[in-house]
């Protein structure tokens, strides 16, 4: 009798949790699988999802012998990427959310910039596409190319790649599969949300290299309709998330011990950027009073770390600078003015106010078409 031939080991594991996401799954589906570069395994990872999506996953799985479908009890995406990692094969982790979708060329661009320097974590930009007020919009966020082979160019320079977002996600970049299992790095399922930023700071701890690409090949559906994104939380928990993300970031910078004046000041720049959005979106909130929401920006401004952070930013933008001001001159009142008037834009003027943003945070460059909801095109 022959040998049973061995399965080939893919170079790339791309892994999706997917949950509730039929009208989306599909387009995420065919993308990959249209990619330029073939040799990965798509993981969906079905998270007990109570819609038709982890029947889409079966049937794209015997389709296409690169696509596998896993099927676990509900935990969050955390649980699901975990779930994903143990399973996957490739030497590098590709994540992806399921109500996204890629460019044909993105696998090809990063899996050839880390194959030609060998390095341990390469990233790109991506473009961001927002439904907000019954009006889409979107807009790209590149970068400029960069190469840090060594351990203190990329610390020194980190910095820049914050306040654009870029360490914010996990699906613009390709991970080092042999560094995660080294050091153990998993999701952390504490976190139902907002548990990215953390995995991302474990693995760049201790990383020796990074390559930034330039482009935007991933599209990120921010808020698509009916998402838990399209809407404001009427709880008032992004304040204690943001801090708690900014104890990362800073619990990175004291591992690095990288404490340069640039660095301090870009970091903190950011925080209070965050803490911005958090004012924002506290006027923002109906199910709290008038004096709640006052009580809620006071603690805000009257914190030990918001106080040591306006004290060290320094925004490189002029506008931000200026937006700001009411919070350095620790004025609830005037922190809750702008707030319903940064409100009001989004609300009123969705893509006016995600121009701005474009600009201002992520220095962004906004798409002349505005993209459509997406919709399914794997043919069952």
């Amino acid at each position: 009798m022959a040998a049973m031939e061995t399965e080939k080991t893919p170079l790339v594991s791309i892994i999706a949790p997917v949950y509730n996401v039929e009208a989306y799954l599909p387009k995420m589906i065919d993308s990959v699988l249209a990619q330029t570069f073939t040799d990965f395994e798509l993981l969906l990872v079905d998270d007990g999802t109570p819609d038709n999506s982890g029947r889409i996953c079966d049937e794209a799985a015997a389709k296409d012998s690169r696509v596998k479908a896993i099927h676990k009890q509900n935990g969050g995406s955390a649980s699901a990427r975990n779930e994903g990692m143990k399973a996957a094969r490739g030497k590098y982790f590709f994540f992806i959310d399921s109500d996204d979708w890629i460019e044909p060329e993105m696998l090809a661009t990063l899996v050839e910039t880390a194959e030609k320097y060998q390095c341990m974590l390469t990233v790109t930009g991506f473009c961001m596409e927002y439904y907000e007020a019954g009006e889409f919009t979107s807009y790209d966020v590149t970068l400029e190319p960069a190469v840090y082979l060594t351990q203190t160019e990329f610390r020194a320079n980190a910095y820049k790649y914050f306040n654009q977002s870029f360490f914010a996600f996990p699906w613009n970049k390709l991970f080092l599969s042999e560094h995660i299992r080294k050091h153990d790095i998993t999701w952390p399922e504490q976190f139902r949300q907002w548990n990215d930023l953390p995995f991302n700071i474990d693995y760049m701890m201790d990383i020796t290299s990074a390559v930034f690409v330039p482009g935007s090949m991933y599209h990120y559906f921010r808020s698509r309709p009916g998402a838990e994104g399209a809407t404001v939380s009427e709880k008032a928990v992004l304040y204690s998330i943001r801090k708690e993300q900014f104890e990362y970031i800073l619990r990175l910078y004291r591992h690095w011990g990288t404490n340069d004046r640039t660095s301090v000041e870009e970091i903190h720049a950011y925080y209070i950027s965050r803490l911005l959005q958090c004012i924002q979106e506290t006027t923002s909130l109906k199910g709290m009073s008038g004096e709640e929401k006052r009580k809620q920006v006071s603690v805000i401004l009257s914190d030990e770390q918001t106080k040591k952070s306006l004290a060290l930013a320094r925004p490189e933008n002029a506008l931000m600078r200026i937006a700001i001001l009411p919070m350095k001159w620790g004025s609830v009142r005037l922190c809750l003015l702008e707030g319903k008037v940064i409100g009001f834009v989004k609300e009123r003027m969705a893509n006016a106010f995600y121009h701005l943003r474009a600009k201002v945070v992520n220095k962004g460059t906004v798409r002349k078409e505005s993209p459509k909801p997406s919709e399914g095109g794997y043919n069952s």
